[in-house]
C-alpha cells in the first residue's frame, strides 16, 4: 500500500509544483513617472540622430527642413495633450500624491523601503515599478480603464493648486513583456512555493520507508522495477506536463486558453503516456506471491488479497511478455522507411521469459522474471506438494533465489539518493530562494513638493518647449482661426507625410552599402525627401491659415 502512497503523493507534488513554478502573475501594472520635458528631449534628439543618420546617404541639405518631432516643438501642455488624449485618467488625494513619491523615489534610487525596491523593473526597465492592478488604489484606474488600449496616463492633480500636476503612465505588461523586465518573485508569484513542493515530493520518494521484503516469498525487487521506471516517468510526464506552460507564456489565458487546447491535449495525453509508468511501477512493486500448507496467495496492490487452496492449482507452465504482433510489425514497416527506427523496433521485439499459475477454473497468473526473486523456492514448494512444473520454465524459475540483503544493495540505494538530491534538490532550492515572495510595498499618503523639478511645469504655464540648440526661436505670431477647411486639408497633408515617411523607411533598408550602393533607391529616396519637405511646407502653410490648392495637396 505505501507504494501507491508514494507515487501519487510524488505525482501530486510533480504537477502541483510544475504549474506553481510556471505561472506568471497575469495582474499587474507597469507603472513609470512620467517626465514630459525628459521626453520630449530625448524625442528632439531622436529625430536629430536619424537626421544625421540619413544625411550620410542623401546629404544634409535634402533633411535639414525634416523635422520627427514635430509635436513637441509647441507648448507642453499641447503636447501632453496630444500624448494623453483618449486615455488620461484623472484622480487626487494624498493617497496618489504619496504613490507618485514612493515611484519617483524609488525609481531613482531612493526607495523608501525594501518592498518598494523589491517592485523595480530590471535594467533597461528599471525607471518603472510593477504593482498589482488589484491593489485598493487602483479601483478607479480599472473602472476608468480606455477601452483596446493597453497604455493609460493618470495625472494626479495636486492639493495645492500652486505646484504643477504630476502624470503616471500606467501599462498592461503581457507575460512576454514581464519576462525580461519584472523581478523573478513579480513574474512568477507562487514558484517558490512550487519548487519547495517539488523538493517536498523527492524526499517523500526517498526517505518513506519501503516495506521489508519477506523471507519467502516471489516478488519484485524496488532497484531493478522501481527506481529507473519512475524516473522516466517523472521526467517525461513532467517535461510534456510543462511543455504547454513553456510555449503559452506568452498568451495571457495559459495552457487552458480556448486557442491552445488543441496543443495542450496533445501534449498531457504524451505525458499522460509516461506517467503511467507510476501505475505499473506501483502494480509490480506491490505484487507478491506467498504459499503455505494450504495453498497459495497472490496479493496486488497492498490490498487485494487472493488465497488459493493445493486442489485448484493445476501446475506451472512457461509464459512470455511481449508486445502484440501488430505493434511489432508496424514497427519493423515503419524501419524500412526510416531507418531512425530501427531500434524501437528491435526493443519492441524483445520478450520477457517468465512463468504463470494455472488454477482449475481456467484462470491464469503470470510473473515476468525480469527483477523477480524467490521463485527457486516456489519450484521447491511445487515439488513438495505434487505441483507439476513444466521442464522449459524450471531453470528460468530456479535461476531466481530468495531475496537476500547485502551492503551493495543498501549502497546503490545510498548512492541514488545523494545524486537525486545533488542533482534536483540543489537547482530547486536555488530556484526557490531566487523568487521568495517578498512583502508588499505600502502606500502611504503624502503631497508634492513644490521645489520638485521631476515631471513638467504647470499646466497653466505658456512657457513653449526649448527649441535644439541651434534652432532659432521662432517669432511670435498673432492667433490664428482655425476653420474646418484647415483641419480638413492638415489632416489629409499628416496622413501624406506619414506615407512618405513609411517609404522612406522602407527604402533605407535597400540603399545598400557606400562600397555597394543601390542608386536606384538613393534617387526614390532623394525623391521621397524632397515630397517630405514639400508636405512639411505645405503643413506649416496651412497652419499659419492658408490653404493650399487642392491639386498641390493631392499631388503626389
Amino acid at each position: 500500500m505505501r507504494e501507491i502512497v508514494r507515487r501519487v503523493v510524488v505525482a501530486i507534488c510533480l504537477y502541483g509544483g510544475i504549474a506553481l513554478c510556471l505561472t506568471p502573475a497575469r495582474d499587474l501594472f507597469q507603472i513609470e513617472p512620467v517626465d514630459w520635458l525628459r521626453e520630449v528631449g530625448e524625442r528632439q534628439q531622436h529625430s536629430e540622430n536619424i537626421k544625421g543618420m540619413m544625411s550620410k546617404y542623401v546629404g544634409e541639405e535634402q533633411v535639414k527642413d525634416i523635422d520627427l518631432a514635430s509635436k513637441t516643438r509647441g507648448k507642453i501642455a499641447d503636447y501632453i495633450a496630444y500624448e494623453t488624449e483618449g486615455r488620461l485618467i484623472v484622480v487626487s488625494g494624498t493617497s496618489w500624491e504619496g504613490l507618485w513619491n514612493d515611484i519617483e523615489e524609488t525609481v531613482t534610487d531612493k526607495a523608501p523601503s525594501k518592498a518598494w525596491a523589491a517592485v523595480r523593473g530590471l535594467e533597461y526597465h528599471s525607471n518603472a515599478v510593477y504593482l498589482p492592478r488589484t491593489a485598493p488604489l487602483f479601483q478607479q484606474v480599472n473602472a476608468q480603464w480606455p477601452d483596446q488600449s493597453l497604455l493609460a496616463y493618470i495625472r494626479i492633480d495636486p492639493e495645492d493648486s500652486k505646484i504643477a500636476p504630476r502624470y503616471l503612465s500606467v501599462y498592461e505588461p503581457s507575460p512576454s513583456d514581464l519576462r525580461d523586465a519584472a523581478p523573478t518573485h513579480i513574474l512568477y508569484p507562487h514558484r517558490t512555493y512550487g519548487a519547495l513542493i517539488l523538493f517536498g515530493g523527492l524526499l517523500f520518494y526517498i526517505f518513506l520507508p519501503r516495506a521489508r521484503p519477506t523471507e519467502s516469498g516471489v516478488f519484485y525487487l524496488a532497484r531493478a522495477a522501481g527506481w529507473l521506471p519512475d524516473l522516466l516517468a517523472a521526467f517525461g510526464s513532467g517535461a510534456f506536463f510543462a511543455m504547454p506552460f513553456l510555449i503559452t507564456s506568452d498568451s495571457s489565458g495559459g495552457p487552458l486558453d480556448r486557442d491552445w487546447w488543441p496543443l495542450t491535449v496533445i501534449m498531457w495525453s504524451i505525458g499522460a503516456i509516461f506517467a503511467s509508468i507510476f501505475v505499473i511501477t506501483a502494480w509490480y512493486q506491490t505484487r507478491r506471491l506467498t504459499w503455505d500448507d494450504n495453498g497459495i496467495c497472490i496479493e496486488t496492490w497492498g490490498f487485494t488479497r487472493r488465497n488459493f487452496p493445493l486442489d485448484e492449482i493445476e501446475g506451472i507452465g512457461s509464459y512470455i511478455q511481449q508486445m502484440p504482433q501488430w505493434l511489432r510489425v508496424l514497427a519493423w514497416v515503419i524501419s524500412i522507411f526510416n531507418w531512425r527506427a530501427t531500434t524501437s523496433a528491435i526493443l519492441l521485439d524483445q520478450a520477457d521469459p517468465g512463468f504463470s499459475i494455472s488454477l482449475s477454473n481456467g484462470t491464469r497468473y503470470s510473473f515476468t522474471g525480469q527483477g523477480l526473486w524467490g521463485a527457486n523456492s516456489l519450484v521447491a514448494w511445487c515439488d513438495a506438494h505434487n505441483i507439476p512444473v513444466e521442464p522449459a520454465v524450471r531453470p528460468l524459475m530456479e535461476s531466481k533465489p530468495d531475496f537476500q540483503p547485502s551492503k551493495a544493495g543498501r549502497v546503490v540505494s545510498i548512492i541514488f539518493a545523494v545524486i537525486a538530491l545533488v542533482g534536483t534538490g540543489w537547482p530547486l532550492m536555488h530556484v526557490a530562494v531566487g523568487a521568495m515572495p517578498q512583502p508588499e510595498p505600502k502606500f502611504r499618503s503624502g503631497s508634492f513638493d513644490a521645489q520638485e523639478d521631476f515631471g513638467q511645469l504647470p499646466s497653466e504655464s505658456k512657457q513653449p518647449v526649448a527649441p535644439p540648440v541651434d534652432q532659432p526661436l521662432a517669432a511670435s505670431k498673432p492667433p490664428v482661426t482655425v476653420t474646418p477647411e484647415m483641419l480638413a486639408a492638415e489632416q489629409e497633408i499628416i496622413q501624406q507625410i506619414q506615407k512618405v515617411r513609411d517609404e522612406i523607411k522602407t527604402l533605407k533598408s535597400q540603399i545598400g552599402t557606400v562600397a555597394n550602393p543601390n542608386e536606384a533607391a538613393i534617387d526614390k529616396s532623394l525623391e521621397a525627401v524632397s515630397r517630405l519637405r514639400e508636405l512639411q511646407k505645405q503643413l506649416e502653410a496651412v497652419r499659419s491659415g492658408k490653404l493650399p490648392e487642392k491639386s498641390s495637396v493631392n499631388a503626389k
